[in-house]
């Protein structure tokens, strides 16, 4: 609720007027049910259960924090003014969307990872959908979030497409990134685990899953500078020993830089990016 009342007053700091927008019901769900055990949606909580609404409210508000959080590190004529504007909109969950809202939701999957990575140390530079440095290489990332398991293959080819034009030079290095939390059904209840050691184990399910099912997109691909996919994973976890509750946002990697292709020097750097991106996840403490 901190990251989420820092959100507001960074963005109110900005200009913008908070009335009516996604960020003001986001905050207005965690203060007023979720975090009230007195309410049936703050009852949930506490008994390790929740709905489609406490989901997003809880994981897009820690995303809203951490998005104000790294974005504020940036002179103002780099920030994403339009995009950040664009957040605001739209319904507190996915269902409620329609065809004239769910950009606002896409674009908070690109300024939530290029949160992720500045707070890894990457430096940031674009957004369209996403631009960073990494251990001198530049890489471009474009982000999609299917709505359905149906339409996993469709948009991750759909990436592929939008990518390899957007790739300037030969030096410089593509990353698709999926958002995966409708395609598996993330967003519907909490992942209850004994100990915080045992989230990782959640997100290595997941990704064994989509990288079966998008291995076969990756031999269709021809162009050598698009080394890798990620699946965005975030859920909702209950920590048993703790009793600790809260988002967890995790990066998996499946690598299509190949030593065997002489990419050795990709693989490797590629293993090292995720490692480092992965190092300050969100977890509950």
């Amino acid at each position: 609720m901190v990251n989420v009342n820092n959100a507001c007053v960074w963005y109110e700091s900005l200009g913008f007027d908070l009335t009516g927008t996604r960020l003001e019901q986001i905050r207005d769900y965690l203060g007023y049910k979720l975090l009230n055990p007195g309410t049936p949606e703050g009852a949930a909580w506490e008994n390790g259960t929740a709905n489609e609404d406490a989901y997003y409210a809880a994981s897009d508000g820690a995303g809203f924090g951490l998005i104000a959080e790294e974005m504020k590190k940036l002179s103002s004529d780099k920030l994403p003014r339009g995009t950040l504007r664009d957040l605001l909109r739209g319904p507190l969950v996915p269902s409620d969307q329609t065809p004239d809202n769910s950009d606002p939701r896409n674009k908070f999957v690109e300024l939530e990872m290029a949160a992720h990575c500045s707070r890894a140390g990457f430096k940031l530079l674009g957004f369209d959908d996403l631009t960073f440095k990494f251990e001198g290489v530049e890489y471009q990332v474009e982000c999609k979030r299917p709505f359905r398991a149906k339409a996993l293959e469709r948009r991750t080819s759909e990436a592929y497409k939008q990518l390899s034009p957007k790739l300037k030079r030969d030096d410089s290095r593509g990353l698709i990134a999926i958002a995966v939390e409708k395609v598996y059904n993330l967003d519907r209840n909490f992942q209850t685990v004994r100990s915080k050691s045992d989230i990782s184990g959640i997100g290595l399910k997941v990704a064994d899953k989509f990288r079966t099912d998008t291995e076969k997109l990756h031999w269709q691909w021809v162009d050598h500078r698009i080394v890798g996919v990620v699946a965005i994973i975030r859920f909702l976890v209950k920590i048993e020993d703790s009793h600790a509750a809260g988002p967890s946002y995790n990066s998996i990697l499946v690598m299509r830089a190949s030593p065997e292709a002489g990419q050795a020097a990709d693989s490797s750097r590629l293993n090292r990016m995720v490692q480092q991106l992965n190092s300050g996840s969100s977890l509950p403490s």
